[in-house]
């Protein structure tokens, strides 16, 4: 076989469309049976959140380009707006998750996914420890790659 008519095909190491991550207690290696499904970067929640990441930072050059030299006030934002958008930046990474959860702190009842309710729960500094998790993988390089047996 010739280099000209060699074929490659790195279909196998294209990363998966969603994973389940199981939460763990934490500090611990144990899971708790709690699954959040994540979206891959390739999902088309997470194109549509970079599209509007892309948008936004686009209208905010054009807004520092137009004030060309006037005094500029920015935005009035709290560190506790901030810290919504950062966490629902985040959840809208969240396809669903399993089981509904329960915390006894927040509701008596099963917590069902909606983009809402992560935001919510994940708000929380209690919760923190989960949301570091979530956090910790969408960042981590072996992100979203498929399991060997796959390969």
């Amino acid at each position: 076989m010739t280099e000209a008519t060699a074929i490659l095909d790195l279909s196998a190491h294209l990363p998966v469309d969603t994973f389940k991550l199981q939460i763990r207690k934490p500090g611990t290696d144990t899971p708790i049976g709690w699954v959040i499904e994540l979206a891959g970067p390739a999902h088309p929640q997470t194109i549509a959140l970079n599209n509007e990441s892309t948008r936004d930072a686009i209208e905010k050059a054009i807004e520092f380009a137009q004030v060309n030299g006037r005094k500029w006030k920015t935005e009035d934002e709290t560190v506790a707006d901030r810290r919504r958008q950062n966490v629902t930046k985040v959840c809208r990474r969240i396809v669903s998750w399993s089981p509904n959860p329960t915390f006894t702190t927040v509701s008596p009842d099963p917590i069902p996914f909606t983009l809402e309710s992560a935001v919510n729960l994940f708000l929380r500094p209690e919760l923190g420890s989960f949301f570091v998790q979530v956090t910790d993988y969408l960042t981590s390089e072996r992100a979203f790659t498929r399991p060997s047996s796959q390969t």
